[in-house]
Parts: C-alpha cells; structure tokens; sequence
C-alpha cells in the first residue's frame, strides 16, 4: 500500500512537472510570436509613415491649374480634367467618355474618391468595372505629368 501511494504520487509529480514543461515552451513560442508581430506592426507602421510623406512630397511638386488627359476605357477613350490646388489634387472630372457603357462608368468613377483620398493616382482599379477605371486612372496619371513642377 506504502509503495502504490508513493508511486501515484510521484507519477503526480512528473505528469505536473512535464505539464508545467510543456506550458513553459508554449509560454516562449508565444512571447517570440508577439515580439515578431509587434516588430512586423512596426515597419508596417514606418512603411506607411513613409508612403504617406511620399504621397504628401508627391502632391506639393504639382503647380496649381487645371490638367486634361485621356486614357483608354472599356468603349474607348476617356478624358478627365484634373484640377490641383495649393499643390493638391483638388478635383477630378471625367469629361468626355462617349464609348463607355453607364453603368461601369457610374462604377468606375468610386476610382476618383480613391485618388483624391490618396492625393495620387497609384491607387487600385475598382472591381467590377476594371477597364473603365483603369482609363480614368490612365487620364488622371497623364493629366499629372503635365501638373509636375
């Protein structure tokens, strides 16, 4: 009876040891995890510091005035007149897309709100009406290169 006791109790004692074993690796694998993703949250947060420097760089090397360009659609060509202010974009018009079909059109114009967003035409086409938005996006870069200082 002395010998079963002692034997239960030490199999207590080594199944609590290798638990605390197994909780203490698992402690280390997630400290080394958090540390990883507050180092990753970090660069992302530099990264997006220096893209928004960049974009703010990028808008003050524009002369103000009003800027014409055009680029290809789905139904043809689109044109845009693109209007900077204090070095911004300001505004963003599409003004002529005769071959385009309305309602991608209607669609593609959210690419505009994107763009004065990010004060930059490198923004992402908008799903769904793709070769539309791609021709405003082309009009936009275009009409930019004619507003560089």
């Amino acid at each position: 009876m002395k010998h079963r006791e002692f034997w239960m109790r030490a199999a207590s004692l080594i199944v609590a040891v290798g638990a605390l074993g197994i909780y203490q690796a698992n402690a280390l694998q997630w400290q080394r995890a958090e540390e990883a993703n507050q180092l990753a949250m970090q660069r992302a947060q530099e990264h997006n510091a220096a893209a928004q420097q960049a974009v703010f760089d990028t808008a003050a090397d524009y002369q103000d005035g009003t800027y014409a360009g055009s680029g290809e659609g789905f139904g043809g060509t689109v044109s845009v007149e693109v209007t900077v202010s204090e070095g911004k974009l300001a505004d963003i018009a599409v003004t002529a897309a005769n071959g385009e079909d309305a309602a991608y059109l209607d669609r593609a114009k959210q690419i505009i709100d994107r763009m004065l967003a990010a004060q930059s035409a490198e923004v992402d086409t908008i799903s769904g009406a793709t070769f539309s938005s791609t021709g405003i996006k082309t009009a936009v870069q275009q009409a930019l290169e004619g507003a560089k200082k």
